[in-house]
């Protein structure tokens, strides 16, 4: 919004939303079109439901432009007694968690109550307003309020002021350029997950020796956990108010969970007395969590490969330090208690019912491959190169991402032109 002291510029206008050219408009919603919202059929009668007919829900939305696919399809009969709407219809969920996710329908579909639809008509491009819808969704999530089940009425989307141009080629035009992006990152993330693919199968071959490296031959051996190395717990009789302040730092919970080599730009401040009696992390320890609320997110490993002075581990957590006579490679484990194999093993000792634990007893007594320290060293490398590749990627699909956010601000509020 333009202040008082502030002029706007030749060839813009201050309006309602803020400034935009003057040969745009701005428009609600339900000004330039029907908005319809979708109904179920009975799910009682399960003669409407089947394989033929897309049936949306939020759950389907948020997955790229076009809706491409639903988890529950209607039947015939099911799809004849819904509310339908024609290709190229806008599909925008109103309620819960998902308000704000959107989708353009390839097809003639429907959808329950939970989404409106924004029908097409010659007024605009069902691209521009895709995007549009997709720029003003935070402020349309805060019509919602605050209340136990968030919802944005039909009236309030309908009220909604978008900024339009008034010529439907510039709407092209821009929604182009946007596509344009999108195909760069729809391509982006394909190689990306075929990368994770390929090194997942890669995890699933080289460290359970169905697959050597070149110029390995010696035999694997089986050795128990507990002969490679010893646990030790994380920070004790620590209050709330020792976090966020002082001069040693931790490993959060979440560092450990999320990557198998510990981000050393992701440690939080503790605050240690004099003479306190800790267990410090040191470089090549491998890190557990010990509990979790599901069995599949149990016992999920980290290595440390930092020297880190005055370093602890959270306490949900617990370390394990390897024999230095063994020469073992810490990441290689890493990796291993990552893959399916490991996971399998790890997710055998789950013990709860609401909250799930790992026994260190049970877990020291495990079976693990045992391949000589060279081999796990260039084993632990391969991944570590695949990791480092799609870490890059996804670096790149970050840039574009941000590129993209940046180009909808400018191009769909008019602040910069494309020839049309």
């Amino acid at each position: 919004m333009i202040t008082a002291t502030q002029k706007v510029p030749a060839g813009y206008k201050q309006t309602e939303i803020g400034v935009i050219p003057a040969d745009w408009d701005v428009k609600r919603l339900g000004e330039i079109a029907d908005v319809v919202t979708g109904n179920t059929p009975p799910t009682s009668d399960r003669s409407n439901y089947g394989e033929d007919y897309f049936f949306v829900s939020p759950a389907d939305l948020g997955k790229g432009k076009y809706i491409l696919q639903t988890e529950k399809k209607l039947s015939k009969k099911g799809f004849s007694i819904s509310r339908r709407f024609p290709k190229n219809s806008i599909l925008f969920t109103c309620i819960g968690s998902t308000i704000g996710k959107a989708g353009i329908a390839p097809i003639e579909l429907t959808s329950n109550q939970q989404i409106n639809a924004i029908l097409p008509n010659d007024n605009f491009s069902p691209d521009f307003l895709f995007y549009t819808l997709n720029l003003i969704a935070p402020k349309i999530q805060s019509l919602a309020g605050e209340q136990a089940v968030p919802i944005v009425n039909k009236t309030e989307f309908e009220l909604t002021a978008i900024a339009l141009p008034s010529d439907k080629t510039e709407q092209s035009t821009i929604a182009t350029a946007l596509s344009d992006t999108d195909a760069l990152i729809e391509k982006l993330e394909k190689l990306i997950e075929k990368k994770k693919n390929i090194k997942q199968g890669a995890m699933q071959e080289l460290l359970t020796c169905k697959r050597r490296l070149p110029g390995f031959t010696g035999k694997w051996e089986i050795k128990k956990v507990g002969d490679i190395g010893k646990p030790y717990g994380g920070l004790a009789g620590k209050v709330k108010a020792d976090f966020g302040h002082g001069n040693s730092y931790y490993i959060p919970f979440m560092n450990i969970m999320s990557n198998p080599v510990i981000d050393p730009n992701y440690l939080d401040a503790v605050d240690l007395r004099a003479g306190e009696n800790q267990n410090k992390a040191q470089k090549g320890d491998l890190f557990f969590n010990g509990s979790s609320e599901t069995p599949e997110e149990i016992g999920m490993c980290s290595v440390l490969q930092n020297d880190i002075p005055d370093l602890y581990l959270n306490s949900f957590c617990f370390g394990f330090r390897l024999n230095s006579d063994l020469n073992t490679n810490g990441l290689f484990f890493s990796y291993y208690f990552r893959g399916s194999v490991g996971r399998q093993l790890i997710f055998s000792l789950a013990q709860g019912a609401t909250r799930y634990n790992l026994s260190k007893t049970n877990f020291l007594k495990l079976r693990v491959p045992y391949p000589e320290s060279e081999e796990q060293t260039a084993i632990a490398a391969t991944l570590s190169n695949m990791d480092a590749e799609i870490e890059k990627l996804e670096a790149q699909l970050t840039k574009y991402q941000n590129l993209k956010q940046g180009m909808m601000q400018v191009l769909l509020t008019g602040k910069i032109r494309l020839p049309h």
